[in-house]
């Protein structure tokens, strides 16, 4: 993690880079939060329904996911400041390419290449400034970084709710332009200096090409389930045999291969591999609920996007707040009772949503997300650690860049699952509301008959009724979505308790810290 010689900088220089390297890794996770209330919105100026629109960010999770093995290849052949001055760049061009079009697929391969190009900025960044850190400061600059992850996530929803409200959703990406140029102007400046201990391998391309396909064909089926009958498309399904064949390839390829571009001999290992699984699922659960609380509330409950981003704010706060007590708890109290209280919490919580009266005031919605936040901010750490256990030094490293791949695949996938498992119920609701009940459809008739009677043409009152009906199926199916979740924690929950005792091998706290830092969201 230390990325070989510590190259000293004068103090003006070393300000400039925790300024540099911080802004750059708040800018790509600011991209995430902030983009999440925006979703509705970029796909009607697209001309797409929303179910498209979440195309839009499960893309960006799944480039950045592809990014996250790749980056070090990159570092090693051409050196940390090309490789960020070059992701930079690329992030700012994929950002003015999102700003100007209006085609849907444009947009969407410029948020894959602002994912991928994100994704690599992320690894190269906290190498670049552990380099530069004495091994006494070191515990310095995890501060720092954390807390340029902390913000992002925090003030994200609520700032990007305020962008779109006011100006337009384009403004996110018009604001990335130049704040992605003078990160990479500024890393030329602070960061020129030769780099002797450059370690270049060879590119694994046969695994780069089946991680790509798993990855893409994955998420194309999840996608293409939203708007082709679900799992009754023949292409859906082909998409998906296409991805499980791929995997299947991809562990035969790397468990042979002398410097695999993914290192899946280390699931051999029972912690790591519940670790993966643990974040994998905690991920895509976590990501798909939260994309449909954002989304459905806007439009299903009509809250606009300001009030959307307000209404998770303590959750967001709260739960960086708690993963920094995790760390730090983590050393004392058994990883995995942490996991189970966490993910225990995460479900009733859960369950909490899944009850909510829709017609209760903003406050009463308000409050319950403090204690949401509470335990999102113990969910990650415990599965890190478990993950990480018993690992040291370069086989740590290669352990995080993999658990990150399969923490950051679980959020592009849980979008898409969770966005069709909403749309199968909606669909179901919609039905027995209106259509399979005879006194369901007696009841409607009337209730048109009455508004009718008060001065409502008949067009008007049917379209009174069908948003009333419509609004109802989507609550009812928001909250069975919840109840699934629920229940997903649970699992998780008796998944966490088959690891095994937590060892953490590395002796140097700060990179441990690091390593496992790199792994959460």
């Amino acid at each position: 993690m230390s990325g070989g010689t510590r190259v000293p900088l004068d103090p003006f220089r070393f300000v400039v880079l925790n300024l540099t390297l911080g802004v750059g890794h708040f800018l790509v996770l600011f991209n995430t939060g902030a983009y999440l209330p925006m979703i509705p919105y970029a796909a009607g100026a697209l001309g797409r329904a929303i179910s498209y629109g979440d195309w839009t960010q499960a893309n960006f999770f799944i480039a950045m996911a592809a990014a996250f093995p790749i980056a070090p290849r990159l570092a090693g052949r051409f050196g940390e400041v090309h490789a960020l001055v070059g992701a930079f760049l690329v992030f700012a061009l994929a950002s003015a390419v999102c700003a100007g079009t209006h085609d849907f697929w444009i947009f969407l391969l410029a948020r894959g290449a602002q994912g991928f190009s994100g994704g690599v900025t992320v690894p190269v960044s906290l190498r670049a400034m552990l380099r530069h850190y004495r091994p006494d400061r070191r515990n310095l600059g995890l501060i720092l970084w954390g807390v340029a992850a902390l913000m992002p996530f925090t003030l994200g929803p609520t700032v990007g709710g305020i962008l779109v409200q006011e100006i337009g959703f384009r403004a996110l990406f018009v604001l990335n332009i130049p704040i992605a140029l003078a990160v990479a102007a500024s890393c030329t400046v602070v960061l020129v200096h030769p780099e002797s201990d450059l370690r270049s391998q060879a590119m694994d391309w046969r695994g780069l090409i089946l991680l790509l396909v798993t990855l893409a064909c994955g998420l194309w089926s999840l996608d293409l389930a939203e708007v082709r009958d679900f799992w009754r498309s023949p292409t859906v399904e082909m998409l998906g045999l296409a991805s499980v064949v791929a995997l299947a390839l991809l562990f035969a390829w790397e468990r042979r291969h002398a410097e695999p571009l993914v290192d899946v001999r280390l699931f051999a290992r029972w912690n790591f591999s519940v670790g993966a699984l643990g974040l994998f699922f905690t991920a895509l659960l976590f990501q798909g609920l939260m994309a449909i609380f954002l989304i459905q509330y806007e439009v299903t409950m009509g809250y606009g996007p300001l009030w959307v981003g307000l209404l998770i704010l303590p959750m967001a706060l709260f739960s960086k707040l708690a993963s920094i007590l995790t760390h730090r708890w983590m050393t004392r109290i058994d990883p995995r009772l942490i996991g189970v209280f966490a993910l225990v919490g995460i479900g009733a919580s859960c369950g909490y949503v899944a009850s909510y009266d829709r017609n209760a005031s903003f406050d009463a919605l308000l409050w319950p997300q403090v204690a949401a936040g509470v335990f999102v901010g113990s969910l990650f750490p415990p599965f890190a650690a478990i993950g990480l256990s018993g690992l040291a030094g370069s086989a740590e490293l290669r352990a995080s860049a993999v658990l990150n791949l399969v923490r950051v695949a679980g959020q592009a996938f849980g979008i898409p699952v969770f966005a069709t498992l909403w749309e199968v119920r909606d669909i179901v609701h919609r039905h027995f509301l209106i259509e399979a009940d005879g006194a369901a459809r007696a009841h409607v008739t009337r209730l048109q008959a009455t508004l009718a009677g008060r001065g409502l043409g008949p067009s008007a009152a049917h379209a009174v009724v069908a948003r009333a009906l419509g609004r109802a199926a989507g609550e009812l199916a928001m909250g069975e979505v919840f109840y699934i979740g629920m229940w997903g924690f649970f699992m998780l929950a008796g998944l966490c308790l088959l690891a095994r005792p937590v060892v953490f091998a590395e002796s140097d706290v700060p990179v441990r810290l690091a390593a496992q830092e790199l792994v959460e969201p």
